[in-house]
């Protein structure tokens, strides 16, 4: 399991050290936002025996609950990304990727998604 600390380090440093335009602490409020959401659906491990335990940056998440949540949490720094470039024209800046409203519909998508996919009923056998 690791933080969620520590998987924004390893996405920013590791997986996109070059390109991301947000910094760690953006990075960290995305991936935050994103497993806040999943939270709403499915028991996340490290709050299993204490719902008390915050959702912040020190969360441990395991490695299926990040398999669900990295889907939305790469949408969610793709929208943040095309809003700062978005609001970066007015400099004379040429926008590049996709607009804020084109992600926002796929963010639309995979948060329609999350309930059936963190749905989890354990087996019980008689």
């Amino acid at each position: 399991m690791s933080s969620i600390k520590e998987l924004v380090e390893t996405f920013d440093q590791k997986e996109r050290p070059v390109g991301t335009l947000l910094d760690a602490e953006t990075l960290t409020a995305q991936l935050v936002a994103a497993t806040r959401f999943y939270a709403g659906f499915a028991v996340i491990m490290a709050r299993a025996s204490d719902s008390t335990v915050k959702i912040d940056e020190d969360l441990e998440l395991s490695d299926s609950e990040y398999a669900l949540i990295r889907p939305l949490f790469l949408l969610y720094v793709e929208r943040e990304t095309a809003l700062q470039i978005e609001a970066s024209r007015a400099m004379g800046v040429d926008t590049f990727g996709r607009s804020a409203a084109e992600v926002a519909a796929d963010i639309t998508q995979a948060e329609d998604a999350m309930p059936r996919k963190a749905f989890f009923q354990p087996i019980v056998t008689v």
